[in-house]
C-alpha cells in the first residue's frame, strides 16, 4: 500500500474501541483501515468478563441475534474478602432478566471481537491481522499514515485513531499518552475454567441463561492494593484477580502466584472445585483515573480506549462500555473531520468536546479520586479487613458472654489496633470515591 491507495481513516487496534470506530465510520462512508497485531481480533485481548453493551445498542440495535454472548448478568455480588472468609452483598432484580438485560452479559472476548470484527468488515472497513504498527509515516513535521511490519506497510490516510491498549507505544510517540507510574497500573491475571452447566447453575444460584458476575475487595489480592472475580459463562468460569505493580513489588508477590492463592481459598475453592483450565493471559490496566488522561487528540490524530485511559475502576468495574463510547465518539469525529476536509487539531478537538458530554467522561470525572484514595489506604486491603473479620466473627460467636459486655471488650480490644478517627476517616475518603 502506497500514497496513491490513501485511506481516510486509518485505526490501530482491534479492541472493543477501534472496533466501534471502524464500524461508525465504516458505515458512514469513510473508507477505513483497521490494523490489529494478534493474529485476528480478540486473539489478544484480555478483561474479566462482563460486557456492557449500551453503546453496541446504539450502533447495532439488533446485535443479540447472533453475538457470542455467554450470560445475562441478573446477579452481582461484592465481598469483603478476609484471610479466612468474606463479608459480603449482592442485588438480584428480576427487571435484569427482561430484554434490555441492564446492557449487562458475560462474553469471552476471543469469540466476541472475531465477530464484531465481522460486523465491521460488513459495514464497509478493511481488517489486517498479524500487523504491527511501529511509527508513523511524517512529511514535514505533519503525520500522514503509519508504518506496519508487513509487506507494503507503509499506509496513508488523512486521518488516524489509536486504539491499540494500554501501553500504546505510537500515542507517547506524539505526547498524548502519559508514562503509567507502578501505582496506578494494574497486572491482571486470569483463567478460564471449563466446569458442567448445572454445577455453575447450583453453584451461583441462577437458571437458564442467567449468570452471576462475584467481585472481590479487601484481602482478594492477599493485602495488596487490587481485586479478585469470577464471572459465569455458560460452560465456563473466567477467574481472576489483580494488583498495582508497586504494592505486588511492597507484599513480594507475583501475578502467577497471587491467582494460585486466589483460587486456593476457602471462599473460592469451593466455587471453582473441579473445574479445567482451559485459558490462561494476563494484562495490564492502566488506574489514572480522570486525573491521569493525556491529551485525547492531535493533528490527524485522535486517542480511544485503554490507550487514553478509559478504566472506571471503581465498585462499578466497567472498561468495554468506556472503550466503545470513546470508539463511537472518535469514529463520529472522523466523519465530521472527512465532512470539512480539515483533519487539524481545531477539527479533531470535537471528539474531547463531545466526550465531555458523554457519560464516559462524566464517569470517570466522578471517581477521579479513587486511584489516589486507594493508593494512601492501604489498610483497606490488609488490616481493616482482618480487623473487621475478628469484630464480626467474635460478636456472632454464640458462647453465652452477654453481647454488651463482648461489644466493649471488642471495641477496647481493636481501637488498640485503629483509632475510630482512623476507621472515620477512611470511611468517609472511600464513600466519597466510590458512591
Amino acid at each position: 500500500m502506497g500514497a496513491e491507495e490513501k485511506f481516510d481513516l486509518i485505526i490501530v487496534g482491534g479492541g472493543p474501541a477501534g472496533l466501534t470506530a471502524a464500524h461508525v465510520a465504516a458505515k458512514a462512508g469513510l473508507q477505513v483501515i483497521l490494523l490489529e497485531r494478534g493474529e485476528f481480533c480478540g486473539s489478544k485481548n484480555v478483561f474479566g468478563g462482563i460486557f456492557f453493551t449500551n453503546v453496541m445498542r446504539e450502533i447495532m440495535p439488533d446485535f443479540e441475534k447472533d453475538a457470542p454472548l455467554e450470560r445475562v448478568v441478573t446477579r452481582r455480588r461484592w465481598s469483603l474478602m478476609t484471610p479466612d472468609g468474606e463479608m459480603a452483598g449482592e442485588f438480584r432484580f428480576n427487571k435484569f432478566a427482561e430484554a434490555p438485560h441492564n446492557n449487562s452479559y458475560t462474553v469471552l472476548r476471543a469469540k466476541f471481537d472475531k465477530w464484531f470484527a465481522d460486523k465491521a468488515e460488513e459495514a464497509g472497513a478493511m481488517i489486517i491481522t498479524g500487523a504491527v504498527v511501529d511509527d508513523f509515516i511524517t512529511e514535514n513535521g505533519a503525520i500522514k499514515g503509519v508504518k506496519a511490519r508487513m509487506d507494503d506497510g507503509d499506509i496513508y490516510g488523512d486521518m488516524i485513531i489509536l486504539a491499540d491498549g494500554v501501553n500504546s507505544l505510537l500515542a507517547k510517540k506524539i505526547g498524548l499518552h502519559r508514562e503509567l507510574p507502578a501505582v496506578s497500573t494494574i497486572v491482571g491475571v486470569k483463567e478460564v475454567i471449563a466446569l458442567p452447566e448445572e454445577k455453575i447453575l447450583d453453584r451461583f444460584g441462577v437458571e437458564g441463561s442467567h449468570g452471576a458476575a462475584y467481585e472481590y475487595f479487601g484481602y482478594a489480592a492477599r493485602g495488596a492494593i487490587g481485586s479478585g472475580f469470577i464471572y459465569t459463562n455458560r460452560d465456563t468460569l473466567s477467574v481472576g484477580v489483580g494488583g498495582t505493580i508497586a504494592s505486588l513489588i511492597e507484599h513480594k508477590l507475583n501475578s502467577n502466584d497471587l491467582l494460585e492463592d486466589f483460587k486456593k481459598h476457602p471462599v473460592i475453592a469451593p466455587l471453582i472445585k473441579g473445574g479445567e483450565q482451559k485459558e490462561y493471559s494476563a494484562h495490564l490496566i492502566p488506574d489514572m483515573g480522570y486525573n491521569g488522561l493525556s491529551k485525547l487528540y492531535a493533528d490527524n490524530v485522535m486517542v480511544a480506549g485503554d490507550a487514553a485511559g478509559f478504566v472506571n475502576a471503581s465498585l462499578y468495574h466497567e472498561g468495554t462500555n468506556l472503550a466503545m463510547e470513546t470508539g463511537k465518539i472518535a469514529g463520529e469525529a472522523a466523519v465530521m473531520a472527512k465532512e470539512k476536509n480539515d483533519f487539524s487539531s481545531a477539527s479533531t478537538s470535537q471528539y474531547e468536546k463531545r466526550l465531555k458530554e458523554t457519560f464516559a467522561l462524566k464517569d470517570m470525572k466522578k471517581f477521579r479520586n479513587l486511584p489516589k484514595t486507594l493508593e494512601h489506604s492501604p489498610q483497606l486491603f490488609e488490616k481493616y479487613p482482618k480487623i473487621m473479620e475478628e469484630f464480626v466473627r467474635d460478636m456472632f460467636t454464640v458462647d453465652g458472654e452477654p453481647k454488651g459486655k463482648k461489644q466493649a471488650r471488642l471495641i477496647k480490644r481493636l481501637l488498640k489496633q485503629e483509632s475510630m478517627f482512623g476507621f472515620i476517616k477512611t470511611a468517609l475518603d472511600v464513600r466519597r470515591v466510590i458512591l
